[in-house]
């Protein structure tokens, strides 16, 4: 059960990760368009959820 439960956790980080990059990917067209707020605020929501998926991987080497 444990080990099913660090799978489930380690394929939801890699996924949040991949979803992480296609934000940031996302911020830079805006910013090429000339929207800098919105870059700025999906720049600031992706790194959220990446601190969140290092958080996930730190509790779960720990």
């Amino acid at each position: 059960m444990a080990h099913s439960l660090q799978y489930q956790i380690t394929e939801s980080v890699r996924v949040i990760e991949i979803e992480v990059g296609k934000l940031l990917d996302l911020a830079a067209m805006l910013k090429d368009a000339g929207n800098d707020p919105l870059a700025t605020a999906v720049t600031s929501q992706a790194n959220k959820l990446l601190e969140a998926a290092v958080a996930l991987r730190i509790a779960m080497a720990g």
